[in-house]
C-alpha cells in the first residue's frame, strides 16, 4: 500500500513512517524545509515541500494533527479523489484494531517508557513493534518484527487515547497539562477514568503507585480488570544491589544502568512491565503477578544495553570541556526531573540552558512553576515560544523571562545567576557561547526545535579560540 504522510517530520509521524516502511509499505510525505531530529528515521523516504501535490499513486493520506485547522493542498486533493484520509491518532487507532496493543499513557514519561519497552522487545526478539514520539539513540530504525503485537504512545490530549483498541494500559503519571484542552487537574483525571472505563473485559492496567487513591475508584468500577501497581511502595519495585546494579522485587535477574534518577528508572520498569505483558498476551497466557515475574526474568538483563532515546538527556557531543545535551522536557515537572537527573550525573557542573517553551497556553498557565523549575539551572536563555497549532510567540516568553529574572540570586537552590531573553536563534547562540566555560553543560531544552543550536554554539566557541 502507498502511504503519503503530511507533516512527516513530526516526532510521531516520522516513527509511523519508518514503521510502515519496515512493514513493507511504500511511504512518502511532505513537510517544511527545516531539519528536525527525526531526519534519521526518514532516510530513503521522499519528503516533498508542504505545498506539493498529492502523488498519483497514493492510496491513503495520513496527516499530522497540527494541520487539522489549516489543510494542505495534498489533503484537499486526497478528499477530492476519494482517497482515505486519516489524522495521526486515527492511523494509530487503525493499527491497534487488528493487533494486541499495549498503550502507554500518562502526563509524563510516556516516550521513555515506550522506548524501554521497544528496546527490550527488539533486543529479546519479540515478534511485535511500536510507534511513539521519538526513537532509540544511535538508531535510524524502529521496532517492527511482526504485526500481531504493538506498543503505542497513547496521549491524553484531546482524548486521543480514547480512539485506541487497547488490551493493556500503562499509566505513568497524572498531572495537569494541555490547558487549552483540560480546564484543570480534575478534568485530566476524568479523562483517564474514562479511558479505563473503555477497556475491554479482562484487560490489564499497570499504574504508578503514586496514583493509588485514584486506583481505588478504578478498581471498584472495573472489578473485571487486572490492576497491578508498580513503584517504590509496591510489590513491583526496584532495588539497588551491592554491586551497583538494579533488580526487580521478586526476580533474580538484574541490570546495570548509568541512570540515577529514580523517576526515570521507574519509567524503565514501566517499559519492562509493558513488554512482559505483551509477551504473555501474544502467548495467550493470563496476565497475573506470578506470570509477569516469570516473563520479566527473561527481559530484565536486556535493560543493561538500553541506549536511551533521542531527545531525552541525549548527549549530542563534547567539545573543549563542554558537554552538549538535548532534552525534550516542556512541562515544569519534566524539567525538574531532567535537571535533577543531570545534577546527579554531573555533580558540580554548571548547567547553561537554552529553553524554548511549547505553546503560550501552557507557559502562561504554569508560569510560576516554569520559573521555579528552570531556576535549578545556573543560566537560562529564554527563546521565543514555539508555535504549535498557532499557539506561540513573544508574550509568554517575555513573561517567563521576567519571572526568571526575579529568581536570579534568590532561587531556593541559590544557583540561577543569569537570565536573558534571546528571542532569535542568533541571539541565543551568541549569548550562550559567551557564557559557557570549560566544564559546563549546555542544555537545549523544550519541545521546540532548538537542538541544532548546540552545534552553532560550539562553532562560535571555536571561532573565539582562534
Amino acid at each position: 500500500m502507498n502511504y503519503f504522510l503530511a507533516g512527516i517530520k513530526g516526532s510521531g509521524m516520522s516513527h509511523l513512517a519508518r514503521y510502515l516502511v519496515q512493514g513493507g509499505h511504500a511511504v512518502s510525505g511532505c513537510d517544511v524545509p527545516e531539519d528536525f531530529f527525526t531526519s534519521a528515521l526518514l532516510d530513503g523516504i521522499s519528503v516533498l515541500p508542504s505545498d506539493c501535490s498529492l502523488p498519483d499513486d497514493a492510496d491513503c493520506l495520513i496527516y499530522s494533527t497540527s494541520y487539522g485547522s489549516r489543510p494542505l493542498p495534498c489533503m484537499t486533493q486526497a478528499e477530492e479523489r476519494g482517497i482515505e484520509v486519516l489524522d495521526y491518532p486515527h492511523a494509530l487507532a487503525r493499527l491497534s484494531a487488528d493487533r494486541i496493543t499495549v498503550g502507554i499513557c500518562g502526563t509524563h514519561g510516556k516516550s521513555t517508557t515506550c522506548a524501554a519497552a521497544s528496546w527490550l522487545g527488539q533486543d529479546a526478539g519479540l515478534r511485535a513493534g511500536s510507534v511513539y514520539g521519538s526513537f532509540l539513540q544511535k538508531s535510524g530504525t524502529v521496532w517492527h518484527d511482526g504485526d500481531r503485537g504493538l506498543v503505542i504512545e497513547a496521549c491524553e490530549y484531546q482524548d486521543h487515547f480514547m480512539l485506541y483498541d487497547l488490551d493493556a494500559l500503562v499509566i505513568t503519571s497524572i498531572a495537569w497539562d494541555h490547558p487549552d484542552w483540560f480546564e484543570d487537574l480534575d478534568a485530566v483525571r476524568r479523562s483517564f477514568r474514562n479511558r479505563i472505563a473503555a477497556m475491554g473485559r479482562g484487560a490489564a492496567v499497570f499504574y504508578h503507585d503514586s496514583l493509588g487513591r485514584l486506583a481505588r475508584d478504578w478498581r471498584s468500577e472495573r472489578p473485571d480488570i487486572t490492576f497491578i501497581p508498580y513503584g517504590p511502595h509496591s510489590q513491583v519495585s526496584l532495588n539497588r544491589n551491592a554491586d551497583g546494579s538494579f533488580g526487580v522485587t521478586g526476580c533474580a535477574a538484574s541490570f546495570s544502568s548509568a541512570q540515577r534518577s529514580p523517576k526515570i528508572l521507574y519509567d524503565y520498569l514501566a517499559g519492562l512491565l509493558a513488554v512482559s505483558c505483551l509477551s504473555l498476551m501474544l502467548s495467550s497466557v493470563p496476565v497475573d503477578e506470578a506470570a509477569l515475574s516469570e516473563a520479566m526474568e527473561d527481559f530484565i538483563p536486556h535493560l543493561s544495553g538500553f541506549p536511551g532515546l533521542v531527545g531525552r538527556q541525549e548527549v549530542l557531543f563534547e567539545e573543549d570541556g563542554v558537554t552538549y545535551i538535548d532534552d525534550y522536557a516542556h512541562h515544569p515537572d519534566e524539567i525538574r526531573v531532567c535537571i535533577d537527573s543531570l545534577r546527579r550525573g554531573y555533580p558540580g557542573k554548571r548547567i547553561i540552558c537554552l529553553f524554548k517553551s511549547h505553546t503560550d497556553s501552557r507557559t502562561l498557565s504554569m508560569l510560576r512553576d516554569f520559573a521555579s523549575a528552570l531556576a535549578r539551572c545556573n543560566a537560562v536563555f529564554v527563546q521565543e515560544t514555539f508555535a504549535a497549532r498557532g499557539d506561540g510567540g513573544q508574550e509568554s516568553a517575555l513573561r517567563l523571562y521576567k519571572a526568571l529574572d526575579r529568581q536570579v540570586f534568590r532561587s531556593f537552590y541559590g544557583r540561577l545567576d543569569v537570565a536573558c531573553y534571546t528571542p532569535t536563534d542568533r541571539e541565543a547562540v551568541m549569548a550562550a557561547a559567551s557564557c559557557l566555560q570549560s566544564g559546563d553543560i549546555l542544555l537545549t531544552l523544550g519541545a521546540g526545535n532548538n537542538r541544532h543550536l548546540a552545534y552553532e554554539i560550539a562553532k562560535e566557541r571555536r571561532k573565539a579560540l582562534l
